[in-house]
């Protein structure tokens, strides 16, 4: 189905940078879980929502974070909702989980933006992050396009008449049920869009994109040898800001080259982990923190 023309709105309205949020008696968090060395890395992934014409501190539009485990053949993912409301740390306060990204560029501390990402889900799941790595719009669909395009399975038919655009309109966008292939810009709508349900069912197809891109490396054969993989990294890394070394991204690419999505384990932080609404902001999601521990044990292999 062709993608109508968007409609733009009459000005275009940078992003604010949020207030700082008052500090609430939330529970504490749970103590940290013992993850030994060599066991595997954990890095977090962040998409932010800023268009290519911005220059505002974006906010974090996608927070998931994966756990790679080399010696034991095993990928598991976690993602967590954006709104999800706890402590910004270094005394911001409370608030969204993905303004700390907003208040980390804005506010011009060591290691911007990522750096306070980084720290603030650290702290919510008591978990250490190895590698941080942030894609923003152009980044996401220059990935996707610079791989020749990925092929995703719909689980259900999508539609939303009000799709956010780069220029700050909106447009109809639909889907229909089914294994189908999309380009970059394609694939960024996908995982944007979250009109028709909901941030939760969003955070899943994010992650069925991901998948969906790495099944397609293996395709085409870049996991194949060690120098495919090399000229690989170096086409995808210019889209993408990472501490991580170029040589340490490449061996984990080999060390996985055998598994298969089916593999792939996927867990994220659900409505039944949550409780919706703060006082009159009923979108704010706060944290279940046993629930919360529960699911991160999951995910990091504990059973």
């Amino acid at each position: 189905t062709p993608i109508p023309t968007p409609t733009p709105l009459p000005t275009n309205t940078p992003l604010p940078v949020p207030t700082r949020a008052p500090r609430l008696n939330l529970p504490q968090l749970p103590p940290s879980f013992a993850v030994v060395p060599g066991e595997g890395i954990t890095v977090l992934l962040v998409g932010v929502d800023q268009r290519p014409s911005e220059y505002a501190a974006p906010r974090a539009d996608a927070l998931m974070l994966v756990r790679i485990n080399p010696q034991w053949q095993r990928v598991a993912l976690l993602s967590l909702p954006r709104d999800l409301w706890v402590e910004i740390p270094g005394g911001y306060g409370y608030d969204r989980i993905n303004t700390a990204y907003t208040y980390g560029e804005a506010t011009g501390i060591r290691g911007g933006g990522l750096a306070l990402t980084r720290a603030t889900v650290s702290n919510v799941l008591g978990v250490p992050i190895d590698y941080v790595a942030m894609v923003d719009f152009y980044g996401f669909i220059s990935l996707v396009d610079t791989v020749g395009g990925i092929v995703v399975n719909v689980p259900d038919a999508i539609y939303d008449a009000a799709y956010p655009t780069m220029d700050y309109g909106y447009m109809t966008i639909s889907f229909a049920p089914g294994v189908q292939w999309m380009d970059g810009n394609t694939a960024l709508i996908y995982s944007r869009t979250r009109n028709a349900d909901s941030d939760f069912s969003r955070i899943r197809r994010q992650q069925d994109v991901l998948m969906a891109l790495g099944v397609r490396l293996q395709e085409r054969g870049d996991l194949l040898n060690l120098l495919t993989l090399d000229q690989t990294s170096a086409a995808l890394l210019p889209y993408v800001r990472t501490d991580m070394p170029r040589d340490t991204l490449v061996n984990l690419f080999w060390s996985l080259r055998g598994i298969s999505r089916g593999q792939i384990e996927q867990y994220s932080v659900t409505l039944e982990d949550v409780q919706m609404g703060r006082g009159d902001d009923r979108y704010a999601l706060l944290p279940d923190y046993v629930a919360l521990r529960s699911v991160t044990a999951q995910w990091l292999g504990y059973r």
